[in-house]
């Protein structure tokens, strides 16, 4: 994806965009003023906030683009650019989303002794039958009942 900011009056503003957290590849292009013509190599500020932390990253570049670095675990990255002694300019701030890999939670493992049940009970289901039975598992694997309700593996509460 590439990220449009434009810089006029030492104001950077981007282009309607979202950045999906935790990737690499994006790009970032400055169309700059006139002001920025004497400063071939600039810098590109990000900044964002990660869990109350601040956190920055500089990529100097010649040219009109940079690469975007990833970032993590926020919803604002902030974008300038600084060149010479000292040229400035105040930030675009641009949405950032949490990406898959962003997203908490832990692995889903059923209990080994539930799974076993299940499949000795579908191993003895004959004639057919198979494609009618439907079995469910809570997310901590308490419960596995078959599609009319009977209960094959319930713990007692």
């Amino acid at each position: 994806m590439e990220l449009n900011i434009t810089v006029r009056n030492r104001l950077a503003e981007c282009a309607p965009a979202v950045i999906v957290c935790g990737n690499t590849g994006d790009t970032v292009c400055f169309d700059t003023d006139a002001e920025w013509d004497a400063f071939p190599e600039k810098t590109a500020h990000f900044a964002y906030c990660r869990n109350g932390t601040e956190c920055h990253t500089d990529v100097p570049f010649t040219g009109s683009r940079c690469a975007v670095p990833a970032v993590h675990g926020t919803d604002l990255l902030a974008v300038g650019l600084y060149a010479g002694d000292i040229r400035t300019t105040a930030p675009a701030r641009i949405p950032c989303i949490p990406g898959i890999t962003e997203l908490q939670g832990r692995t889903y493992r059923p209990d080994p002794e539930i799974y076993h049940e299940a499949v000795e009970i579908l191993a003895r289901i004959r004639g057919g039958f198979a494609d009618r039975v439907c079995l469910a598992a809570d997310a901590d694997g308490d419960f596995i009942a078959t599609a009319d309700g009977l209960c094959i593996a319930c713990k007692e509460y």
